[in-house]
């Protein structure tokens, strides 16, 4: 891009608004025009549409750039392991306050929950003592490594956007250190107590993910099905807003208050079939188009691996086994609907999350059961007394109320003599 582009232009690429083809010339010509920056700097400073979370990222600036390569596609991968989710996994060997200093104000750090390249995630309490999650993104360390933030465009985008939804993680705060900024969002429940963390944080605190769940084994089909059609409902209202998430799988499914919510927006950006391929590798689809096709195909591998077990090799097929005695969706449609979702090529997947789901509500025999009735039901069933001690209750019971029902019987009987 040679001549520098209009006011509405620089406007609609500071709103996240362009697609990525669009935005990428766009990126480039900032790095190098002073007068487009000065142009950037004032459409922050007074347009209205632009300024409800610009200050947050000034120290970002706008010269990190993506990595680009020799083809022009922009790669930004996400390795699981860095991702900096919500729920991430807790670094290994390092104390939960390994920091040397604590620079964000009002929030008490508790725990560190786990860390990437770029950013740590720690378990805070805020002042009134209620426990967030809280991320860090070292904006000054992206900037050395030339790393565009992704994160500071897709976070104004979701505050900006998206309301607060059942299935669609809580953003409360947001707020800048010397180092980058943070932002405050809802703590998943804990992985031991398999609860939400109330008065009291638990000692060994891990965040409760889906991928707690599938990583020892499979769920029924029943809690499958279930939890997929409520990762679609959160995936629909971002798909209706014009957002694409581009990193839905198991570790960002975080359980809240029991109820599983999408997490880590670090790459959630304005919907387009451009060409940046981001995200994680396995949760792609093999035409790395990232788009919302993108979003519906990563719902079918996470389907597929919570019926069939995280390593396994089958996908996209579901083969008709002991799995499907007694569940209440029909197996044929169910299979249907992962290969649909997991189609080679964009135009023959499911072009949006709604339409996913309404496929997904058609497969269904009957009501399903949600993960933790699923648990609840197991351990209420393995605790029932036997047969003959529930009969001996009854017999006790029975004696212990016959001195009342004959006083009853006498009553009626005098009442009726006189």
């Amino acid at each position: 891009m040679s001549d520098c582009p209009a006011r509405s232009v620089l406007a609609a690429y500071e709103q996240g608004e362009l697609n990525d083809l669009d935005a990428r010339p766009v990126e480039r010509h900032l790095h190098d025009c002073a007068t487009c920056q000065a142009a950037m700097k004032n459409i922050r400073t007074h347009d209205p549409d632009t300024t409800m979370l610009r200050t947050v990222f000034a120290k970002a600036g706008d010269t990190a750039l993506t990595s680009v390569t020799s083809d022009g596609t922009e790669t930004g991968i996400d390795p699981e392991e860095t991702s900096g989710s919500a729920a991430p996994t807790a670094s290994p060997g390092r104390p939960p306050n390994a920091s040397t200093d604590w620079e964000v104000p009002d929030y008490q750090r508790v725990r560190l929950c786990g860390e990437g390249s770029y950013g740590a995630v720690w378990a805070v309490r805020d002042r009134v003592g209620v426990f967030r999650a809280l991320k860090i993104i070292d904006l000054k360390r992206l900037e050395r490594a030339k790393i565009r933030c992704h994160e500071r465009p897709a976070l104004e985008t979701y505050c900006r956007k998206v309301a607060r939804h059942p299935n669609l993680i809580t953003i409360y705060h947001v707020g800048e250190i010397e180092t980058g900024l943070y932002y405050t969002m809802e703590l998943a429940d804990d992985q031991v107590r398999r609860a939400p963390v109330r008065d009291d944080f638990p000692e060994n605190y891990q965040p409760l993910t889906l991928d707690t769940f599938i990583t020892v084994g499979h769920l029924s089909v029943d809690v499958s099905m279930d939890l997929a059609r409520r990762m679609l409902r959160g995936l629909a209202r971002l798909h209706e807003l014009g957002l694409i998430h581009r990193d839905v799988k198991p570790s960002n499914i975080v359980f809240v208050n029991r109820q599983p919510k999408l997490a880590d927006i670090g790459v959630l950006t304005a919907a387009s079939a451009g060409r940046r391929i981001i995200g994680t590798p396995k949760y792609m689809p093999p035409d790395r188009i990232m788009d919302k096709t993108a979003d519906t195909f990563a719902v079918a591998r996470v389907l597929h691996e919570m019926i069939m077990g995280k390593n396994h090799n089958a996908f996209p097929n579901l083969p008709d086994d002991d799995r499907w005695l007694g569940a209440k969706w029909n197996w044929q449609r169910v299979s249907e609907l992962v290969r649909h979702a997991a189609s080679d090529n964009a135009p023959d997947r499911y072009q949006d999350a709604a339409i996913m789901l309404e496929a997904l509500e058609a497969c269904a025999l009957g009501e399903s059961t949600s993960l933790f009735e699923e648990i609840v039901e197991k351990q209420t069933h393995e605790v029932q007394p036997a047969p003959s001690k529930v009969m001996m209750e009854l017999a006790f019971a029975f004696v212990h109320r016959i001195p009342w029902i004959v006083g009853l019987i006498l009553a009626i009987y005098i009442i009726n003599k006189f």
